[in-house]
């Protein structure tokens, strides 16, 4: 059911999310690989992601997935352990498809805009009983400049929550020589992580921004085949609150 919620907790002031076709991590293009792609070539970052997620035991039983697209990498098994799933997805097709693929968990479309200014905080508050995903979005969402300071204030917002990611964290149109998941060390410095994975020769690369989104720990990173000439190396992180 296509119904966004307008409902959100008194006196608190939330950025609606507005419809995009064409968005920075989702739209036409993104639809289109997609359909080409994902049977095949991304099986074996699709069995990755689906790893990840089936490590991740939230005590939640409610789960809000952040621009999660249309769900073309996000396992319909790991959604249906949630009696009530939420949605935050700009892109009105995303919308109908991921609709209709996880009909069984009748997933309620939300319309905060998580990442315009106050958007987190109001995530914090609005979905304090959920585990919240990001399904590959952080990593096109980052900022060219300061981007360690936006990975930092998004960890210290959302630290009452469990919380868990998947992103882009760099990219390049080399193939990457090692693509197979890795756990990256504690405090591995981008140039340190990109020799994890192509090793040797010139390499033309595009820095996300989400490495720092780790904090510092240990996290699992992977090869991903986009399309053609167009390589990705993704990380998994997860959060979980201390107790009180």
């Amino acid at each position: 059911m296509i119904c966004p919620s307008d409902e959100l907790p008194a006196g608190l002031a939330a950025p609606r999310l507005a419809n995009q076709l064409l968005h920075a991590s989702g739209g036409l293009r993104w639809h289109l690989t997609a359909l080409r792609h994902r049977r095949r070539a991304w099986q074996p970052f699709c069995a990755c992601v689906s790893r990840w997620l089936a490590g991740w035991q939230p005590a939640q039983d409610k789960l809000l997935l952040v621009g999660p697209s249309a769900g073309w990498t996000l396992p319909e098994a790991f959604v249906q352990r949630f009696r009530e799933v939420r949605v935050l997805e700009p892109d009105p097709l995303a919308r109908l498809v991921l609709a209709r693929r996880l009909a069984s968990s009748r997933p309620h479309f939300d319309t905060l805009d998580a990442f315009a200014p106050g958007g987190l905080a109001a995530l914090r508050e609005r979905y304090a009983d959920h585990a919240i995903l990001f399904c590959n979005v952080l990593g096109q969402l980052a900022p060219d400049e300061e981007s360690a300071a936006w990975c930092a204030e998004l960890r210290a917002t959302l630290a009452p929550l469990a919380w868990a990611s998947w992103h882009d964290i760099a990219s390049s149109a080399r193939a990457i020589d090692a693509p197979d998941e890795q756990l990256v060390p504690a405090h591995t410095g981008f140039d340190a992580l990109l020799g994890r994975f192509w090793r040797g020769g010139t390499l033309t690369v595009s820095d996300h921004g989400s490495l720092t989104l780790a904090g510092g720990d240990s996290f699992r990173c992977v090869g991903w085949v986009l399309r053609p000439g167009q390589h990705h190396l993704v990380g998994w992180v997860s959060h979980q609150p201390e107790a009180d």
